[in-house]
């Protein structure tokens, strides 16, 4: 857990937000709770989704704007590290290169090599100070980039030529990057179309039918069609697949969240911060096509 939260800090630090992330992370839980609390009130699953997301977007925008800058500082790395190295064939020192990148527009990549500025002046030597900047951008290529020039450092190489290296490889990287998300466009769309418009819209259609069977069987009741023990087993019955079939379309939708973030960045964790909203989208046409095709039926 401390583990999580150190890294959730440093996104929070990157987007420039000073709020103590256990703070961000029990406020999320308590709007949890209190929906957990209505939805068991009212006997509907849609309060508890609403406080989900609203719990989604208290913890993960601060986080999600921290991505936005290292997706930033990932795009114009190589940039950056090709100007340094420009500058220390030209005959510069490293100190200076760095001063020029701080002074180019970077965005937030600038900055952090404000700090790197700050370092190497303090009297740090460059792989103390890149070390640092390492530390404050938990990015993998940043992690990549850094410890390749360290270690050129240590070896006492060219640096200028390494770097220039390094440079090409964090453009390559980053294109990479880009280009599995270009590519698999018409994947994610699938997903999303399928887990928060399609099946629910199927399901829902169905529960609108089942509505207006069960409205019949009401006016029914009692008449040797149909007696009320049997309408009532019915019900029950009716009741439990209705149940299993919306907790499978919530369930769909969340994995579908998860299985995207897969697909476009090679790792399932991010897509806890989209299953909330998938679930209420889903959730929220499940419910509007149910009443839309009962009212068609006149159920």
């Amino acid at each position: 857990m401390n583990r999580y939260l150190k890294k959730y800090a440093q996104h929070l630090r990157l987007a420039g937000i000073r709020t103590d992330p256990r703070l961000l992370v029990l406020s999320g839980t308590l709007v949890i709770i209190v929906s957990i609390l209505l939805s068991v009130i009212v006997g509907d699953i849609l309060p508890f989704l609403i406080g989900l997301v609203v719990a989604d977007i208290i913890v993960f925008y601060p986080y999600y704007k921290g991505v936005q800058v290292l997706s930033s500082i990932d795009e114009n790395i190589s940039d950056a590290l090709k100007q340094i190295a420009s500058t220390l064939q030209s005959g510069g020192t490293f100190e200076m290169a760095v001063r020029e990148v701080v002074s180019s527009d970077y965005g937030p990549l600038s900055k952090q090599f404000r700090y790197v500025l700050d370092d190497l002046q303090s009297g740090n030597t460059i792989d103390v100070a890149l070390g640092r900047f390492a530390s404050r951008v938990p990015s993998e290529l940043v992690q990549r980039v850094v410890t390749i020039i360290v270690d050129a450092f240590h070896a006492g190489g060219g640096l200028a030529k390494v770097l220039e290296d390094v440079a090409e490889d964090a453009r390559q990287t980053y294109r990479l990057m880009e280009e599995r998300k270009a590519k698999t466009t018409m994947q994610s769309m699938f997903l999303v179309v399928s887990s928060t418009f399609l099946s629910p819209f199927i399901v829902g259609a169905a529960f609108g039918i089942m509505r207006f069977f069960s409205t019949m069987g009401k006016a029914f009741a009692g008449t040797s069609v149909i007696s009320p023990e049997q309408l009532a087993d019915s019900m029950r019955a009716l009741g439990i697949v209705q149940t299993f079939l919306t907790f499978y379309v919530l369930f769909q939708a969340a994995l579908s969240a998860i299985m995207l973030t897969v697909i476009r960045e090679g790792r399932a964790s991010s897509g806890v911060r989209y299953a909330p909203i998938f679930m209420l989208v889903a959730y929220l046409v499940l419910k509007g096509t149910a009443a839309l095709v009962a009212s068609m039926l006149g159920g």
